[in-house]
């Protein structure tokens, strides 16, 4: 039995970590998507956190505790070893992690969630990291494309 050569990327290996990092879904119909809107926010590479429900799960009290704990954790070692500057939040239209968890309840109540966690997951990485630039935006489909809408910070 023969072993397959191992494969070797196009894309050149760069030792010194991105300075951002991005928490969203895992849903991989935007993972492209998230990629671009970073380069066009200026960060040519990001750190990423992806899980279904994706910044859902920094609420504790909205989600299930260990998964909550795991990604805070994650986040946590991220940021502080990889010395991340801007986080970017973002939900998405159609989630599956929202519909399981609210769906039957509509898909305005669903949004509602997602932007009252992104506003939780916000305030909690700024009060723990206070020099951090938190961004939060809300990714739905728009024929071939995907948009991102900025979403205001809480004051």
């Amino acid at each position: 039995m023969s072993v397959p050569a191992p494969y070797v990327s196009r894309v050149p290996f760069e030792s010194v970590h991105p300075k951002a990092l991005a928490v969203y879904c895992s849903d991989g119909r935007f993972t492209e998507a998230v990629e671009d809107l970073a380069h066009h926010l200026g960060h040519p590479r990001i750190d990423t956190l992806t899980l279904p429900g994706g910044p859902a799960l920094l609420n504790r009290w909205a989600s299930d505790y260990l998964e909550s704990e795991g990604i805070t954790r994650a986040a946590r070692f991220l940021i502080e070893g990889h010395h991340i500057e801007d986080v970017l939040l973002l939900a998405h239209a159609t989630c599956g992690y929202y519909n399981a968890k609210h769906g039957a309840l509509g898909p305005a109540i669903a949004l509602e969630q997602q932007l009252k966690d992104l506003h939780f997951g916000a305030k909690e990485l700024q009060n723990a990291y206070p020099h951090l630039r938190i961004h939060l935006f809300y990714a739905h489909p728009k024929g071939t494309t995907v948009e991102f809408e900025p979403i205001p910070r809480e004051g």
